[in-house]
């Protein structure tokens, strides 16, 4: 399998220690190398000399390589990137072969220990060709020595088994216990009957669908099955403060190969106590040394 990097953006200017934290874990999960990388604005009308570009560019690797260190990162290469747009030049690093994932944090202006991405976040949430894992904010200052627990939100489609093996793949190395969480909504008219007959209802239907396909995707040594009802954003957004990373998939239906958040996962974006990794449509994780 060819080498796929984790790449860990960081921002030299706010010397955010967040997503490096989270970087860190996952490359000591999966022995997959990391790559740290900034995008700093940079308009070349402005230095027709290229005096600043190289001063900057200096400068920015250097805080890359003591805010690696700071973190504990084990970085195979530091890539400082010079553009007026910097979610462009992110959103084309997950559409490189040796991309397995892509590391961000938070917004700064986000309430602390939640998730809510900031604008570079955002535009690799809507797209990226890449996993994104979001740290939320001041995750540094408690962010877990390893991987013990792990959750996976599990409704039975395909995006939902690809979020399984990303989690089966993060715990195997580290001994982390998997949670496999099920969450089933009824639905409004639901109680109707399925036949013209009496009958199990709509909602009794897919409820015994939902506890079926998580029974049967479930159950291996050190997975635990987790079945509720109510909202599937506000149940997952729960169960994310018992544990150390949440991974989903991305909504069914759109262009494959690309981020797309459903409705629910949207919501979890901006009400998850601990990190989320979201998978592209239609793929699955790949890290490797």
């Amino acid at each position: 399998m060819a080498r796929r990097d984790i790449v860990i953006a960081a921002d030299a200017t706010e010397r955010s220690l967040d997503s490096l934290a989270l970087g860190k874990l996952l490359a000591d999960a999966t022995a997959a190398p990391a790559v740290v990388v900034s995008v700093f604005p940079y308009h070349p009308l402005e230095d027709p000399t290229g005096d600043e570009l190289t001063a900057v560019r200096d400068d920015a690797r250097r805080i890359l390589l003591e805010l690696a260190e700071a973190a504990g990162v084990e970085a195979t290469d530091v890539r400082v990137v010079a553009s007026n747009r910097v979610g462009r030049e992110l959103h084309r690093m997950t559409e490189r072969d040796t991309t397995g994932v892509i590391v961000v944090g938070s917004t700064h202006r986000g309430p602390l220990g939640r998730l809510l991405p900031g604008a570079m976040g955002e535009r690799l949430l809507a797209g990226s060709a890449a996993p994104v894992a979001v740290a939320p904010r001041a995750y540094a200052e408690h962010a877990p020595e390893r991987l013990d627990r792990i959750g996976v939100g599990f409704d039975g489609s395909d995006e939902s088994r690809h979020a399984l093996e990303a989690g089966r793949l993060l715990a195997r190395p580290s001994g982390a216990r998997l949670r496999v969480i099920g969450v089933f909504e009824r639905l409004t008219f639901g109680a109707l009957p399925t036949g013209r007959t009496a009958g199990p209802s709509v909602n009794e239907v897919l409820r015994a669908e939902l506890r079926g396909a998580l029974a049967e995707a479930s159950g291996a040594p050190g997975e635990e099955e987790r079945f509720l009802e109510g909202s599937a954003a506000e149940a997952l957004a729960a169960e994310s403060a018992d544990l150390d990373l949440l991974v989903t998939g991305s909504r069914g239906y759109g262009p494959r190969a690309a981020v797309l958040l459903g409705t629910t996962t949207h919501a979890l974006m901006r009400t998850a106590a601990c990190p989320v990794l979201v998978l592209p449509r239609g793929t699955s994780l790949a890290l490797g040394p």
